[in-house]
């Protein structure tokens, strides 16, 4: 979904409006955690999550907490949700299970290690641990209380912040922030601290590790692309990012298509872009060239890159207390 301009407007007419709906909103989520008997896992498990919608950089972090796992020496399992997916309680195998079946986001971490999808968390959890996990890292799932998180991280975009701090549909929120942040253990930052992130978590006397980072993208990538006219198209949280990402490593990105978060590509959509591009370079994300045809892919670039902390130390202590 394409976030209404409203939600980065404290004082909207429209904002106020809704306020009574998100209330209601917020109250259901707080009921859901009051009468739920939350599962207890036999191992570990981080989630990385956030309390706004979509696009602050979620899956590039687990990836990243993915990394650290294995220079720990730790066998960590993926666990999500499966947006979408037609199957569930299964272990994502890249032969056999499209993003169509599975969602695009579990295709995407298959990638870096053994994922499980399930909507019933504490289940996905059960089958991971028998699957011989000795770690869970799951992607979202911070609003999920059915299973208990030894160490939650809250994903926070730098530029978008909490928004007009309302909650859904009067704002971008899950829940209000100083509820959510009660149940988080440390907040991540990703990009530029625009918004004022660190500021608001000082004035509200919210004393938690503050970690940051940013989306990197590889050396080959930039190599190839800088300097030069492209066409990109993204279908995630907040396409503009990635278009901003690419202009700020020196790639002249001169026509742009946006689409809604997890839009799954008919040929005739990736027809036409390539169509649109009239012979530029054609760019899209890791993210959305799993939900492409495969044999479109030729005449598709793949933007790679990662998620990079600025202190990995402290990521780094952080995860390895949850085994100690």
């Amino acid at each position: 979904m394409k976030t209404p301009d409203f939600w980065d407007c404290p004082n909207h007419f429209l904002s106020k409006l809704l306020k009574p709906f998100g209330h209601l909103y917020a109250y259901g989520t707080a009921y859901r955690f009051k009468h739920t008997n939350p599962y207890q896992a036999s191992v570990p498990v981080i989630c990385v999550g956030n309390l706004s919608i979509g696009g602050t950089g979620k899956t590039p972090v687990c990836l990243a907490i993915a990394g650290i796992l294995h220079k720990q020496k730790k066998n960590f399992f993926f666990l999500n949700h499966g947006y979408k997916s037609h199957i569930q309680n299964v272990l994502v195998d890249l032969e056999n299970h499209a993003s169509y079946d599975v969602g695009d986001e579990a295709v995407l971490l298959a990638y870096y290690g053994p994922t499980v999808v399930d909507r019933h968390r504490a289940r996905g959890a059960q089958f991971a641990v028998r699957k011989g996990a000795e770690c869970i890292v799951m992607d979202d799932g911070f609003q999920n209380p059915s299973l208990i998180k030894t160490l939650s991280f809250v994903v926070v975009d730098g530029k978008k912040g909490f928004g007009n701090e309302c909650v859904i549909p009067a704002g971008p929120l899950r829940e209000p922030v100083l509820k959510g942040l009660s149940r988080a253990d440390a907040i991540i930052i990703v990009g530029e601290d625009e918004w004022g992130v660190q500021f608001y978590l000082q004035r509200n006397k919210i004393d938690l590790p503050i970690l940051t980072g940013s989306f990197v993208l590889n050396k080959r990538t930039l190599s190839t692309l800088k300097g030069k006219k492209v066409m990109a198209f993204a279908g995630i949280g907040q396409p503009q990012k990635f278009f901003d990402i690419l202009k700020r490593n020196g790639i002249n990105v001169v026509k742009t298509e946006s689409y809604p978060d997890h839009y799954y590509y008919t040929r005739f959509d990736v027809e036409r872009l390539i169509k649109s591009a009239n012979g530029l370079p054609l760019l899209t994300t890791t993210k959305d060239a799993v939900k492409i045809p495969k044999d479109l892919l030729k005449h598709i670039e793949i933007i790679d890159g990662h998620f990079v902390f600025d202190k990995p130390q402290e990521a780094a202590a952080l995860i390895k207390g949850v085994f100690e």
